[in-house]
């Protein structure tokens, strides 16, 4: 007798509601650190260029600063809000999510705007949406690195802090399954592989620069073990899903993680400049 394919599949279905053996607890920084990388960045002017992700991570910075008017951030949407005269951390949604390139054109214009500010730090980050099956991550990486090289020559007195791409939680495998049996859509494997090969190139490029490595921040345990899985014969990572309510945005908990590793980031960033 044949048995039909849904049956097998079924099968998965039922046997598939396994929980994330880990019990994940946020990772806290120590206040003091914290309130001393806010002081570090209080007195800069900055600019984040983003999309969706970096929404969530503007939430967690003002989650993070709240009740803290010792230092206090000036956040600034640079799309409704005229430029303070004054220090400001302003942010701003850059180019067409599924389109990178159009995010380092827009990037590259906003920096060169704010160069009569006095501009101080300038951070871009890509989108997990930004890598699809067909996206090639080193072409992805070389228009960046040009980019950025641009940007250097016209702005040597900027910092520039580089953002590892934000990772998706894993399909699960009984998912996965299903989608190659109906011939629906590329695997989450496959494309949190690309932005593995992606985020390798950057932090290989500019570990002597910073790096806000926000893919780290999104894959790393309280004990320092990885969400991790083999790609193609190497170690890919994939997001926790206790930091995420959709499999792609941060909740809570991952944009006080990520928030705090940018006020990291930017803040060696400032003491770098400032010993220049």
């Amino acid at each position: 007798m044949t048995i039909p394919l849904y049956v097998p599949i079924l099968a998965i279905l039922t046997l598939s509601g396994c929980s994330d053996p880990h019990k994940y607890e946020a990772r806290l920084m120590n206040d003091q650190t914290l309130e001393q990388d806010l002081k570090a960045i209080r007195g800069k002017r900055i600019f984040f260029g983003h999309q969706s992700v970096g929404g969530n991570i503007i939430e967690g910075i003002r989650d993070i600063t709240a009740g803290r008017s010792d230092v206090n951030i000036n956040i600034v949407d640079l799309a409704k809000t005229p430029r303070p005269a004054g220090p400001y951390f302003g942010e701003l949604r850059i180019g067409k999510n599924s389109h990178p390139a159009t995010k380092c054109e827009a990037f590259s214009r906003t920096v060169q705007d704010l160069l009569g500010d006095s501009l101080d730090i300038a951070v871009m980050k890509f989108c997990y949406v930004d890598f699809d099956g067909k996206t090639q991550p080193g072409v992805v990486f070389s228009n960046y690195r040009s980019m950025i090289d641009s940007l250097k020559r016209l702005a040597p007195g900027v910092a520039f802090v580089h953002v590892t791409v934000p990772l998706t939680v894993r399909t699960p495998g009984w998912k996965q399954l299903l989608k190659r049996v109906l011939g629906r859509g590329e695997s989450s494997d496959l494309l949190n592989g690309k932005r593995q090969e992606f985020n390798e190139l950057m932090r290989k490029q500019y570990q002597n620069e910073g790096v806000f490595d926000l893919a780290s921040v999104e894959s790393t345990y309280p004990d320092g073990s990885r969400e991790e899985f083999m790609h193609d014969g190497s170690t890919a990572y994939s997001l926790i899903p206790a930091l995420s309510d959709d499999g792609a945005h941060l909740n809570r908990a991952g944009r006080d993680l990520a928030a705090r590793e940018l006020v990291r980031s930017l803040a060696q960033a400032a003491l770098q400049g400032r010993h220049q």
